[in-house]
């Protein structure tokens, strides 16, 4: 059956009723202008965060902000949106690039940097943040202002299970979630700690990725990788079907769960999601 023209928004041009057309379905009309509106903010566009934020373009999203200070490197070419050519390049503006040839009509507000100074002004009228950083104190400060205006953060790892969980006021803040004493403290007593926040937040988290059923086996298949990744020799190991398939989860989440509410949402630090190595459930709470 043919859906007809005539229910699209009229606000809708030919060019976007084109793109979109084939979500109607799994979409209502109705819903599918609100995934269009709805600002979102990916903060963090690498590996996750860029796909991500192209998964929502392409599926009718006109209004988004980025941010990220990184610029492309070598190691980014076996899983982030880039080629040889976007090296040196900083990550949002090839992200750009590729976002307005999806859809030029696109909104985009990109950001090198979130702080103290702007953070309000980057989350302006944002309804949904997918958190994507690696900087531990920002992520701090941004989980805390999104909290503070009940905006809702949706997260995940690139690790082999399909999941995603969220941050509301509903759950414990994310400092308590990752098993950091720092509730009470300001963010400027924080930076002045440096090195010290940093290695306390990696020491909080590693263990709890290393809790995912079966991660460590599945790690070290390469006998020596995961010791080399503890002790700070190599790199976080990622695989580019890996990081694609998160995205992709995260992205499905921050539509149904996050823009449209018609799927729960799973609040950190339970975790329902699917092993896809052993094709098995998990549900778990780190």
């Amino acid at each position: 059956m043919k859906i007809s023209k005539l229910k699209k928004f009229k606000n809708w041009s030919e060019n976007y009723w084109d793109h979109i057309n084939r979500n109607i379905g799994y979409v209502t009309i109705d819903e599918q202008e609100r995934i269009r509106r709805t600002k979102v903010a990916v903060l963090g566009v690498g590996g996750l965060g860029g796909s991500v934020a192209e998964q929502l373009i392409r599926s009718g999203n006109e209004n988004i902000a980025i941010c990220d200070n990184d610029i492309f490197e070598q190691s980014n070419l076996n899983r982030q949106l880039c080629g040889t050519q976007d090296l040196g390049k900083y990550k949002i503006d090839v992200l750009e690039e590729l976002l307005t040839q999806i859809n030029p009509n696109s909104q985009i507000k990109k950001y090198l940097k979130i702080d103290e100074n702007n953070i309000s002004e980057v989350l302006k009228d944002v309804k949904v943040v997918n958190l994507a950083l690696d900087d531990p104190l920002t992520s701090i400060l941004i989980a805390r202002y999104c909290r503070n205006h009940k905006i809702p953060i949706i997260e995940s790892w690139a690790v082999p299970y399909l999941y995603s969980w969220w941050f509301t006021e509903e759950n414990a803040e994310y400092e308590e979630i990752y098993g950091l004493r720092i509730k009470d403290k300001p963010i400027q007593e924080l930076r002045s700690s440096g090195e010290k926040i940093i290695s306390d937040v990696k020491k909080a988290l590693i263990p709890k990725i290393l809790g995912l059923p079966g991660f460590t086996k599945f790690l070290d298949r390469e006998k020596g990788a995961l010791n080399q990744m503890l002790n700070g020799q190599i790199p976080l190991r990622s695989l580019a079907p890996i990081v694609r398939l998160s995205a992709s989860y995260i992205a499905f989440d921050l539509i149904f769960s996050g823009i449209l509410k018609i799927k729960k949402r799973i609040l950190a630090p339970e975790i329902i999601g699917y092993d896809y190595m052993k094709m098995e459930i998990i549900k778990l709470s780190l």
